[in-house]
């Protein structure tokens, strides 16, 4: 989580302890790109398309705080699957569909062209980034540049976006999962391979050893359960830990802060 959203959460929590007013709805943005590259091949593209559209409809559609959803997938090019989409009962639907729609391509990795892709299709959304945006990649392998994928994420985080993580399919080396950790999050790599043990997503970048794409539904599934979970369901305000805020007024911040949208002019 960046410190903007940290500050304006930490405010918000202690206006609440204090019975301060009326708290506004956060808007909590969740990009999902899927891999559809050569080696995935058509009837795993298919498996995971599936299994994202079947784990966005646990997303809640009712509730103080709103979800909005875009989902795009990559192999040589980038397709832009779902535009940024607020999460509602007469939406889902739609939003599913659009997932099961998409089309195999086959191709390279071009992670950084999804990475890229999100970034926009978010910053330049009606309003521009929530409150809170985090990033979903699922791929079978290595992005095709490391380098070019690398500037992307670094890009996303400058743009405001607060965390990315990712599935990787199959096999893959230390090395390799190493080097994913890195796009993830800058310093030690976070490696999953246990479902119980994923960390806050609003707080670490990670990556998810999935083992085949038989398992990929419930990797999928854990992970927007947590990121559910962390970013409070469909209330108001964004859990946050109860030190916060007695640490910010502590520190004489609290009073001269006031929490404000991310794309708010």
């Amino acid at each position: 989580m960046s410190f903007r959203n940290i500050v304006a959460g930490a405010v918000v929590a202690f206006g609440m302890a204090l019975g301060g007013g009326a708290v506004s709805a956060a808007v909590i943005d969740l990009g999902f790109a899927l891999d559809k590259s050569g080696s995935v091949g058509s009837a795993n593209y298919n498996t995971t398309k599936e299994a994202l559209a079947t784990a966005l409809g646990l997303i809640p559609t009712t509730g103080d705080n709103q979800y909005r959803v875009s989902v795009v997938s990559f192999g040589s090019s980038v397709t832009v699957d779902l535009a940024p989409t607020i999460v509602t009962a007469d939406t889902i639907s739609a939003i599913q569909n659009a997932v099961r729609n998409s089309s195999y391509s086959g191709g390279g990795t071009r992670t950084d062209l999804a990475i890229s892709s999100l970034t926009n299709a978010f910053v330049n959304a009606d309003g521009g980034l929530g409150d809170l945006t985090l990033f979903n990649i699922s791929t079978d392998g290595s992005p095709s540049s490391q380098a070019n994928t690398l500037t992307a994420a670094n890009a996303a985080r400058t743009a405001g976006v607060d965390g990315i993580s990712f599935e990787a399919i199959g096999s893959f080396s230390q090395t390799q999962l190493n080097n994913m950790a890195a796009l993830a999050s800058p310093g030690t790599p976070v490696i999953v391979h246990d479902l119980d043990q994923i960390p806050n997503p609003t707080e670490h970048g990670f990556v998810i050893a999935v083992t085949g794409f038989d398992a990929y539904q419930a990797a999928i599934n854990a992970k927007v359960e947590r990121i559910i979970e962390d970013t409070g369901g469909g209330t108001t305000p964004i859990p946050l830990p109860a030190s916060l805020p007695l640490l910010l007024a502590g520190l004489g911040l609290v009073g001269g802060l006031r929490l404000r949208r991310k794309h708010a002019a």
